[in-house]
Order: C-alpha cells, then structure tokens, then sequence
C-alpha cells in the first residue's frame, strides 16, 4: 500500500508538471521552444561526449563497442545541430509529440475501463479526456502546424488536457479506494 501511494505522488507530480509545462508553452511559445531545444542539444552533446569517451578508453574492446562510436558521433551531431537550429528541430517536435499523446491515449483508456470494473459511475469522464488527448495528437501528427510557435501552444494545450486528465484519474481512484486500515 505504501508503494501505491508512492506511485501515486509520483503520477501527481508528474501531471502538475505537464501542466506547468503546457501553461508556459501556451503563454510564452516562442522562447520556451528555443530554450528546449537547446537543452537538448547539451544534453546531446554531454551524452555523445562521455559514450565516446568511454569507448575510446577501452580500445581493445573498441570492435565490440563500434556501434556505440557511430551512437556517440550521432549524438554530437544531433547537439550541435539542436544548438545551432532549433527552429529545424522544432518543426519535428509535433510528430514525436503526437505519438506520445497517442500512447498516452492508450494508457487512459485501459484506466477509463478499470474504473468501469471497478464500478465507478463516471469512468467515462476518463475515456472523454483520453480522446480529447488523443485528438490533439492526431492534429500534431496530421498537420504540423507551419509556425512553431502555434504549435509549441497546441503543444502546451495537450500537456494540459493531458495532466489534467491523469489528475482526475488519481482523484477518481483515490475517491473510490478503501482507506488503509
């Protein structure tokens, strides 16, 4: 039960952060972007830096690790280009963006189907908000929008309606869970 309520905190932790993050894609689309874009691209860099370092270490393993070398030269590429245009990585943000929210659609709908199981009334609030999710990624897959910054804020909407939704399903659970005893 205590890793349960662990989980718990997390899944809410998680979810005030998706709407965080959605609000500020929402209000301030055009430096947010830039900004995340860029980060990766340190992170990138990081990463390909230390995966290449450590396979130059091991020089006489180097044959086992060669696709780690093309990973690590892959990945410094990746950061200099992220640093250099983030507008370029932007334009292929609302694709991947809109696979997760599709995944995640999937996720809220084996909830939405638990709550049923479990017999509460309003299980289908849950199933709403998943296809609610699971339309504006469809819209990110289907039309990227041309300008970035329209959608970084159909972006910042999703990471709303999908942190919301993932709160009201723990609301829900929480509602209709026995207490400890």
């Amino acid at each position: 039960m205590k890793n349960l309520k662990q989980l718990e905190i997390g899944q809410a932790i998680l979810a005030a952060v998706y709407i965080a993050l959605g609000v500020t894609l929402i209000t301030r689309p055009g430096i947010t972007g830039i900004v995340i874009c860029r980060a990766a691209g340190v992170l990138a860099l990081i990463f390909g830096g230390v995966r290449g370092a450590s396979v130059m270490r091991e020089r006489e393993a180097s044959w086992f690790f060669q696709a780690d070398l093309v990973v690590s030269v892959l990945l410094l590429a990746f950061g200099i280009f992220a640093l250099f245009q983030p507008e370029a990585v932007l334009s292929i943000l609302p694709i991947a963006l809109g696979v997760y929210l599709l995944m995640e659609c999937a996720v809220k709908v084996q909830r939405a189907l638990a709550l049923k199981r479990f017999g509460y009334a309003h299980w289908w609030s849950v199933l709403v908000l998943g296809a609610i999710a699971a339309a504006l990624g469809l819209l990110l897959i289907v039309n990227p929008f041309p300008a970035a910054e329209t959608m970084l804020m159909v972006l910042g909407a999703s990471l709303v309606v999908d942190g919301a939704s993932d709160l009201w399903v723990l609301w829900c659970l929480a509602a209709h869970t026995p207490a400890e005893q």
